[in-house]
């Protein structure tokens, strides 16, 4: 039987005697107090925005967050940068849509379904393409891409092409339709939640450690006993499914799909980058790219159009880019740093 090792290791099981006493202990309260009012924060959250607009807006940060998490599993931590996860997406929406359209199946059972699906797909993939490095692996993803895109387009018994699928409102949790905002906003909730949760966890196992290491440097990792391909289509696998199961939960929210809207490359290309600007190969990065992303492609759409728009969101964006080229939260993470050693060197 092999071991597998990397030269960094977990932490230690075994807590500090010290920690629940002096400053440790007032710095876990103060966590405590902040999470709590974070929370309360989140649960009140859409009734302190002004008009419906702005709750779709936030829902949809919600789910774009969510979709650059789950990315980051493949890309961010285990190095694989795909362009073509909007894939996933769209087998998520369309194996829930279709399985409720034909068969009455309720999508909280269509979601695992699409789920298992995507990861069925991302380790089909995953076992083509990890063999490949750098440019090579980046357009063997969107090769593929394109190739489920082309599926849904012309696949038309099944997708119904460019028309699309309307979802029909029939109203409960157990449809996941709902006639008011705030239920989407709790929904989206709990989506982040499962994907935020899930990078939290491997931050904390040996899974992750592993996932780390690849990414560092894959031959040194292969060098110490680390089964590469194997951990690499375990990430790809997970951050799949994860996908998929948004997909499952953006397509009940718009309740209307076409390939357009699910298997776009440019939508790959905006699940990327929201975690790039954010910060990949962090927990919280994809939330906070979201939070930046999302909003500023809106605000600038409704105030200079779409051409202009999309020009002045561009430059935006390599601005942001440029002076945090790691993400805005290692950014915001450094340059906190640097104040509080400032104030301590006065």
């Amino acid at each position: 039987m092999s071991s597998e090792t990397t030269s960094t290791s977990p932490p230690s099981d075994h807590p500090d005697p010290a920690a629940g006493t002096g400053p440790g202990r007032v710095r876990q309260g103060g966590m405590l107090i902040g999470g709590l009012v974070v929370i309360a924060v989140l649960l009140v959250f859409p009734h302190l925005l002004p008009s419906g607009y702005w709750v779709d807006l936030a829902i949809q940060v919600l789910i774009w967050g969510a979709l650059a998490s789950a990315w980051n599993i493949a890309a961010g931590y285990a190095g694989g940068l795909s362009l073509g996860h909007a894939a996933f997406l769209g087998v998520g929406a369309y194996t829930s849509t279709l399985l409720f359209l034909e068969f009455d199946i309720s999508p909280w059972l269509g979601l695992f379904a699409g789920a298992g699906l995507a990861a069925l797909l991302g380790l089909v993939l995953g076992a083509i393409t990890f063999r490949l490095r750098g440019p090579f692996f980046v357009l063997a993803t969107l090769a593929f891409g394109f190739v489920v895109h082309i599926l849904a387009v012309n696949l038309r018994e099944i997708t119904r092409g460019a028309a699309g699928l309307v979802v029909p409102f029939d109203g409960g949790w157990e449809n996941m339709l709902f006639a008011s905002l705030e239920a989407y906003w709790y929904l989206g909730l709990g989506l982040v939640g499962l994907v935020v949760g899930v990078t939290l966890w491997l931050e904390r196992v040996r899974f992750g450690y592993y996932l780390v290491a690849i990414r560092e440097d894959e031959d040194a990792a292969r060098s110490v006993g680390v089964r590469v391909v194997r951990w690499k289509l375990v990430a790809a696998a997970l951050s799949a499914a994860l996908t998929a199961v948004a997909g499952t939960v953006y397509a009940q929210f718009v309740q209307y799909i076409d390939p357009d809207s699910t298997t776009q490359f440019e939508l790959s290309v905006q699940i990327a980058l929201v975690a790039i600007v954010g910060g990949m190969g962090t927990a919280w990065g994809p939330m906070l790219g979201a939070v930046i992303v999302i909003p500023l492609g809106e605000i600038l759409r409704a105030q200079l159009g779409g051409g202009p728009s999309l020009m002045v969101y561009g430059l935006l964006l390599v601005v942001i880019v440029v002076l945090a080229p790691r993400g805005a939260l290692p950014w915001l993470q450094a340059t906190g740093r640097r104040l509080a050693r400032r104030r301590g060197a006065r």
